[in-house]
């Protein structure tokens, strides 16, 4: 029921953008002009960026017109990208009330990181049997950029970077795909929510060094559980503060 209220009450008030999200945006809308084949795909990414980064945020209904004019399209691609993010667990549409950006629950991040574990230990399996020297000083040299990093969104960017390059050597694209997917669903509470998961990934890096599968993958699946469990109780504690 909690997720119900807060989507109600998100949906009662007028959604004011503050003079830096609409600056945020322009960036977003800039970055993804000219880099897809299809409008579709354009307008896609650009709600999707804005949704991760927190935007949009939970619960905002989104307004088609002020969509198509920032990208300078018709409504037609916005409606197709949003029946595409709705399949992506993103965007919830009602016939009534339009679309808007999905709350998660506490049982769907579970289930998000369960997913999460299965698909990533698969990948992080055949990425180590498939590493070189050279790809783990490059992820070493990410981890550093990250440890260095102030903003919590540079590290979120820099963490993004270090799974995609050592993802990406296990050579399954749909199973990357799928991970990424579910990464989007949860990286925008984490940065709204101000949780960074720093699980010291310098032991991940030895552990690729040594190219010791059991302990990388222990180490994943303990450093997802842990911030399963952490956001399972802020969107928990968000439903019990929330008044009916």
């Amino acid at each position: 029921m909690g997720g119900t209220r807060r989507e109600a009450m998100a949906r009662s008030s007028e959604v004011v953008v503050s003079d830096q999200d609409a600056q945020v945006l322009g960036h977003i809308a800039d970055s993804v002009r000219g880099t897809f084949k299809t409008v579709e795909d354009m307008t896609r990414a650009y709600i999707r960026e804005a949704i991760t980064q927190g935007i949009f945020r939970p619960g905002q209904r989104l307004n088609l017109d002020s969509i198509a004019e920032s990208l300078g399209v018709s409504r037609m691609p916005v409606r197709a990208s949003l029946r595409q993010l709705e399949n992506e667990g993103l965007v919830r549409i009602n016939h009534y009330r339009g679309a808007t950006v999905s709350v998660l629950r506490p049982s769907e991040v579970a289930e998000i990181y369960e997913l999460r574990i299965m698909l990533e230990s698969y990948l992080l399996r055949l990425a180590i049997k498939a590493l070189d020297d050279d790809l783990v000083d490059r992820l070493e040299a990410i981890v550093d950029d990250m440890e260095n990093a102030e903003e919590l969104t540079d590290r979120l960017e820099r963490r993004y970077q270090l799974y995609g390059e050592l993802y990406s050597r296990a050579d399954r694209p749909l199973a990357l795909a799928q991970v990424n997917n579910l990464r989007g669903a949860v990286g925008r509470y984490l940065l709204l929510q101000r949780i960074d998961e720093h699980h010291s990934h310098e032991d991940l890096i030895r552990h690729l060094r040594a190219r010791d599968v059991a302990s990388a993958t222990k180490w994943l699946v303990s450093h997802l559980e842990k911030v399963s469990k952490k956001l399972q109780a802020i969107v928990a504690r968000d439903d019990e503060m929330t008044p009916a």
